[in-house]
C-alpha cells in the first residue's frame, strides 16, 4: 500500500531525506533563536554593569574632589595645628647628599 502512496523506492528515500532535512533546518533554527536570546541577555547584563560601574567612577570622582578641595585641606590642617611653612623651615636636599 505505502508504494502505491509513495511510488517507487527512490521516492521513499528522497522523502526521508527531506524530512530529515527539514527536521534538521527545524532544529537549528530553534537552536540559534535560542542563542539569540541568551546573547541578548548576556548583553543587556553587560550594559548595565557597564552603567553602573560609570556611576560609580562619577560618585568616586566627586568624592575625591571633596576631600582634595583646599578648603577641607585647610580646615583639616588647623585641626591638627598645622601652619604653612615660613621661609628659612624648608631645606632642599640633593640626592646623594
Amino acid at each position: 500500500m505505502l508504494k502505491v502512496l509513495l511510488g517507487s523506492r527512490g521516492d521513499l528515500t528522497a522523502l526521508l531525506l527531506l524530512l530529515a532535512l527539514l527536521l534538521t533546518l527545524g532544529l537549528s533554527l530553534v537552536w540559534l533563536n535560542i542563542e539569540r536570546w541568551d546573547l541578548a541577555y548576556r548583553i543587556e547584563h553587560q550594559e548595565q554593569e557597564l552603567e553602573n560601574k560609570t556611576a560609580l567612577v562619577a560618585k568616586l570622582e566627586v568624592e575625591r574632589s571633596n576631600l582634595l578641595s583646599p578648603q577641607r585641606i585647610r580646615e583639616m590642617a588647623q585641626q591638627f595645628g598645622l601652619a604653612q611653612a615660613k621661609s628659612g623651615q624648608i631645606r632642599h636636599v640633593e640626592a646623594g647628599q
